[in-house]
């Protein structure tokens, strides 16, 4: 499945359409490259009647990232959900409401570009 490039207006579109991953569950936290990271969540789907799907972010260009191990994955708190920025020299994802301060969340990926793909629920 291809990567849909985001850009701010289609993010907040995402966002607002999982609402913002609450009470979602992280899947996996993948290096693809050097510069590269996928951040994989189950959450649901207000335009499937809120049926759960996962969501796979790529973060492109990374310059800078806090992740933790995969075991500690699922011990994430993620009723405040996810928090995703995004502005013409760089982007964000975190875990929590962390808006203008990604850099302080227990989980975050900041770089230059930010995509995501829709995959099937994987329970």
């Amino acid at each position: 499945m291809p990567i849909k490039p985001l850009k701010d207006s289609s993010l907040t579109q995402l966002l607002s359409r999982i609402e913002n991953g609450r009470y979602g569950e992280i899947r996996s936290v993948t290096p693809l490259s050097p510069t590269s990271i996928e951040i994989r969540l189950s959450v649901q789907d207000t335009a499937r009647g809120y049926d759960w799907i996962d969501i796979a972010f790529v973060i492109n260009g990374v310059s800078d990232a806090k992740l933790v191990n995969d075991n500690v994955l699922r011990l994430l708190d993620m009723r405040e959900g996810i928090c995703a920025e995004m502005s013409p020299s760089r982007c964000g994802l975190a875990v929590g409401e962390y808006s203008g301060r990604l850099n302080e969340s227990s989980l975050y990926v900041i770089g230059m570009s930010m995509g995501y793909k829709e995959l099937p629920f994987s329970g």
